[in-house]
């Protein structure tokens, strides 16, 4: 598939939307005749993310599949994941007590669990778990940090956009803007671990631990805010926490990337220029000799690449598509 990077992920992904939109009426249908709705919303999950992923990798080639980072934990790296685990879910209270408390916002769950079961006397936790933590932190995880910050490296756009534009189109998944913040700033942190450790695996075990909080523990968390005699304690708690564990975090991954640097870097190239005699090589002329000559060039480079992956035609659909989507249930 002949592509680039900043056109195919995001058509990619503008597909998916157009999948996620339909997925009401193919669960009516799945749940028609007295089935299982818990199950119901695993199968959509798994066909409307996991087949076009996996059709999405075949038209890649030949050993895509071999360039994912997709890769075993490193037994160090774990303490970075429960810190990051820890993060997302201190962040996300603090974001959610700024829409309590500024925009009155306390109708909604980030997982979107307590709606769905509103009105329902049957509750399964192995079901609810399945459905609304497991499967969701599998399928965001292989598309949004295996292939999409896959498909950026390879492409030389750097982490930094990767991140961005991988972060903006999961939130942008679930067409709510009540969520966007929530589901932004979690995406930023789980591509942050991936890059610190690696491996998209380390992503999908804070994710799972993530959602486990949101299915389970928001609900509580919620009414903790909403109750004014502990706003104070609480919004102090949090925020010291989040504050500490944040701290960590970034000690934590400074960490890992400096024992990656030790241990796989290549050395310092130098440009071997000819000393006086014209023969003999002057090793301690590095590349900075040259470098005024190529910073522009480099820059220039970047600026170019940047443009390319922000302003790509098919992220413009996915925007389109996210805000229509928003607009209509306004």
């Amino acid at each position: 598939m002949k592509m680039k990077p900043s056109f195919s992920a995001p058509l990619f992904v503008s597909i998916l939307y157009i999948l996620v939109l339909g997925t009401d009426f193919v669960r009516e249908k799945l749940t028609g005749a007295g089935g299982n709705e818990y199950l119901s919303v695993i199968i959509v999950q798994l066909l409307i993310f996991i087949i076009p992923a996996i059709l999405f990798c075949r038209l890649k080639g030949v050993g895509y599949t071999s360039r994912l980072n997709v890769r075993l934990i490193a037994p160090n790296k774990f303490g970075s994941i429960i810190t990051a685990s820890l993060v997302l879910v201190f962040g996300s209270m603090l974001i959610r007590f700024a829409q309590i408390y500024l925009f009155g916002m306390n109708s909604f769950t980030v997982s979107g669990f307590e709606s769905y079961i509103s009105g329902r006397t049957e509750y399964n936790f192995l079901f609810a778990a399945a459905a609304f933590a497991i499967i969701p932190a599998l399928t965001d995880e292989f598309v949004f940090r295996t292939i999409l910050l896959t498909e950026y490296n390879e492409g030389g756009y750097g982490a930094i956009n990767a991140t961005v534009i991988s972060s903006l189109l999961s939130s942008m998944l679930f067409f709510t803007l009540e969520s966007f913040p929530i589901r932004f700033f979690s995406a930023i942190i789980l591509c942050m671990l991936t890059y610190a450790t690696g491996s998209s695996l380390s992503a999908l075990i804070a994710h799972l631990v993530f959602n486990i909080y949101t299915v389970f523990g928001e609900k509580y968390i919620i009414k903790t805010l909403s109750d004014p005699s502990n706003k104070i304690i609480s919004v102090f708690t949090f925020a010291l926490l989040f504050l500490v564990l944040t701290v960590i975090m970034f000690s934590e991954f400074e960490h890992t990337l400096r024992q990656m640097g030790k241990s796989g870097a290549p050395s310092p190239s130098y440009l071997l220029k000819k000393s006086d005699d014209g023969k003999t090589p002057d090793i301690a002329a590095t590349e900075a000799a040259e470098e005024g000559s190529k910073s522009k060039k480099v820059v220039s480079e970047k600026t170019n690449l940047t443009i390319e992956a922000f302003f790509s035609p098919s992220l413009i659909v996915c925007i389109i598509i996210f805000a229509v989507a928003v607009l209509s249930d306004l």
